[in-house]
């Protein structure tokens, strides 16, 4: 049975001023549903779906047109992911009816990579995600972890092995589609996160203080945020109607 959502003030509890558009979103990678608990408070037409298996070798632009055709609720709405999920959810959103796409710690192009992930590039069928890292610590030191660490490394401790090495090298081989220029795109981003450094992109929302999992770590702030954009984002057929 999954633990109760985190205590929440009444005003916390009310859900956004938006239309009923779903909001879907993507965890980061080797995240899970749980990665959301503080936004599934708030948002009562929140949906996480659980990732699909990919293709050998196949490019995350076509990984997310396979998604998309299940995800689509046809009907207009919002998406967005953290991390690894942000991109797909930027590529996902090219097949849908979306109002907005929200990259929480993603980014936008692959020009928004810092250097350091870069090189990596050429040997990207070699680049490996540390999963057997999550049980070390947890084993070794778990008592004395931050809770909402421990609660991310469990996840990666859970995520599918294939997986992770399918998209560690999508995303480092990831070619935006052309779709991508017509979406309506809003990064929050906090201005410590190490893995896609605030620095590289540009930001319509910069979180003071927060890391790479601002929508963890700074859920109030995110929430808020979210809610705002949600109450006043233009609707669908606004945005293509020229």
């Amino acid at each position: 049975m999954k633990p109760d959502p985190p205590e929440m003030d009444d005003e916390s509890r009310q859900p956004p001023n938006a239309t009923e558009s779903p909001l879907i979103l993507l965890p980061g990678l080797g995240g899970d549903s749980r990665l959301f608990r503080p936004q599934r408070a708030v948002f009562p037409q929140l949906v996480v779906p659980d990732w699909i298996e990919p293709q050998p070798n196949e490019p995350l632009v076509n990984y997310a047109a396979r998604f998309a055709k299940l995800l689509d609720p046809g009907q207009p709405c919002f998406i967005g992911g953290v991390s690894f999920g942000g991109v797909v959810a930027l590529e996902i959103a090219t097949h849908l009816k979306t109002r907005e796409c929200y990259l929480l710690g993603s980014i936008r192009s692959p020009k928004e990579v810092p250097p350091r992930l870069k090189i990596f590039r050429s040997i990207s069928n070699l680049v490996m995600i540390p999963k057997w890292l999550s049980p070390l610590v947890l084993t070794c030191g778990g008592r004395w972890l931050n809770p909402m660490v421990r609660g991310v490394l469990h996840q990666l401790n859970d995520a599918d092995d294939r997986f992770l090495r399918w998209a560690a090298k999508a995303i480092l081989q990831w070619t935006p589609s052309e779709g991508v220029a017509h979406v309506r795109v809003v990064q929050i981003h906090g201005d410590r996160d190490r893995v896609f450094p605030y620095s590289h992109n540009f930001a319509d929302k910069t979180i003071a203080g927060a890391g790479h999992l601002v929508s963890l770590t700074h859920a109030d702030k995110v929430n808020q945020y979210l809610r705002e954009r949600m109450a006043n984002a233009p609707e669908f057929d606004e945005l293509h109607s020229s």
